[in-house]
């Protein structure tokens, strides 16, 4: 799936430097779902604002003693502020393996009909031995 993008781009040394992550932990973090996949692979990856934006929160969550599953999860649960950065979609995880990616500048009706829809995926979903 191919997503254009008018914006500037980074590779992950230029977003660690800006972030002050260094390029391990972003990979790991992308690996963790807590960033979305960068815009390609391998040496052509780039990055974006939202990217960066992301990579603050984390550090800030992480400041605040948070674990990366408790930010991982607040992440899933809210809708970005600004539909700003190379990707042009959100992601959910519904269940391990199972993810929802829908386009960050739905109407807002839309956005409240697909919260409904993440939230009954994840009780269908949920792995429960008492069902």
């Amino acid at each position: 799936m191919a997503v254009e993008t008018h914006e500037e781009t980074l590779s992950i040394h230029e977003l660690a430097e800006r972030s002050g992550v260094p390029p391990r932990r972003i990979r790991y973090y992308v690996a963790k779902g807590l960033l979305p996949p960068p815009l390609g692979r391998g040496p052509s990856a780039r990055y974006g604002r939202q990217h960066l934006e992301r990579l603050r929160a984390i550090k800030e969550l992480r400041e605040r003693r948070l674990g990366l599953e408790a930010i991982r999860e607040r992440f899933a649960q809210s809708w970005p502020e600004t539909p700003a950065g190379p990707s042009l979609w959100h992601q959910w995880e519904l269940a391990p393996g199972v993810l929802l990616w829908v386009r960050v500048d739905l109407p807002e009706d839309e956005r409240e009909r697909v919260a409904a829809l993440v939230d009954v995926g994840r009780r269908l979903l949920r792995r429960d031995d008492s069902t």
